[in-house]
């Protein structure tokens, strides 16, 4: 039996269940939002462990016949903070509570073959370094809480340097506004800046011919080229999209180096599958890492390119339900 954690309408997850259920593949799907408004069901008894059992209402599943688990998006509770509003004390505690109930279930389910188990999870600059380790390029990169350490990289690097989250980037909402996206951002000056601020992460700007994004899963890359610098509004990161003048889209072959060298970084990460990011420098040719998600969407690389990713995914799942 096949578990896959996800959101409510997430459409990767909704395309690779059509899949597998073409394919006839015992599959149970569990919502975060769902579980938490106890429209699907997760039942634990301390004394009873091997009795535990999952139920969406249309299927009761124990956990001791799951046996590949495949966690999409399982951490979401948009209705929640919708019907909520601005009171959050009481959506951190809903969190916090979703939180404990997420690691009870995978420290559960441990034991089973995952398409992203997501313990294995490092943050950004663990990744970062892990790319240098495996001969990757990396672009010159600063943490730090100093202006002063800041005005030096920013002269060490062509006095024009990018800012981006140490985590993953988000976007805040406040109220009666659009949401306010915290996106790489640039900086050529330190002028307006406190001598001391909390610590951030810094790179250096690399002028880009392509920005590239690799969906990878169990050894293979899917790769598509975003023309992003002809863009203002897309020049620094695609991911502040122009939904009136889209960036074009294409399929993309990464040299057979660079492959090798993401599958080399995947494997030491014990990742099997994830979306990565890099940019073709203008300037040189040469291809750098930026970052990798293993649970980002890749409905935006299937598409464009016609990669039948969903299919991909889904065979990759009853492989993994199917070994010894």
């Amino acid at each position: 039996m096949i578990l896959i954690l996800s959101k409510p309408g997430d459409r990767d997850t909704d395309d690779v269940m059509e899949w597998l259920n073409f394919f006839n593949a015992p599959v149970i799907r569990i919502n975060d939002e769902e579980l938490m408004q106890g429209r699907s069901s997760f039942t634990y008894n301390l004394h009873l462990v091997e009795k535990s059992f999952f139920d969406n209402g249309v299927q009761k599943v124990y956990l001791s016949d799951i046996t590949t688990v495949w966690c999409r998006k399982f951490g979401f509770l948009d209705d929640y903070e919708k019907k909520i509003g601005p009171v959050k004390e009481l959506t951190d505690y809903l969190y916090g509570e979703f939180r404990a109930l997420r690691d009870l279930i995978l420290d559960l389910l441990e034991d089973k073959k995952w398409l992203f188990k997501r313990n294995l999870w490092k943050s950004k600059l663990e990744i970062l370094n892990e790319a240098k380790m495996v001969d990757l390029n990396i672009p010159n990169t600063l943490v730090t809480t100093e202006r002063k350490k800041l005005k030096l990289f920013l002269k060490d690097n062509n006095q024009f340097v990018i800012t981006k989250s140490l985590a993953e980037a988000t976007h805040i909402r406040l109220p009666d506004q659009d949401p306010i996206a915290l996106s790489t951002k640039k900086i050529e000056s330190v002028m307006n800046l406190s001598k001391k601020f909390s610590p951030s992460l810094f790179q250096e700007y690399i002028e880009k011919e392509i920005e590239l994004r690799v969906f990878y899963i169990m050894g293979k890359c899917y790769s598509m080229a975003i023309f992003s610098q002809s863009n203002p509004k897309t020049v620094l990161d695609f991911r502040s999209y122009d939904w009136e003048n889209p960036n074009r889209l294409i399929p993309y072959q990464l040299p057979e180096q660079i492959e090798t060298k993401i599958d080399r970084l995947m494997k030491k990460l014990k990742l099997n599958t994830g979306s990565v990011d890099l940019i073709k420098a203008r300037k040189n040719g040469e291809y750098y890492f930026l970052e990798v998600n293993p649970s980002g969407q890749f409905t935006m690389t299937s598409l464009p390119c016609n990669y039948p990713l969903h299919r991909i995914v889904a065979e990759n799942l009853i492989l993994l339900s199917n070994e010894e």
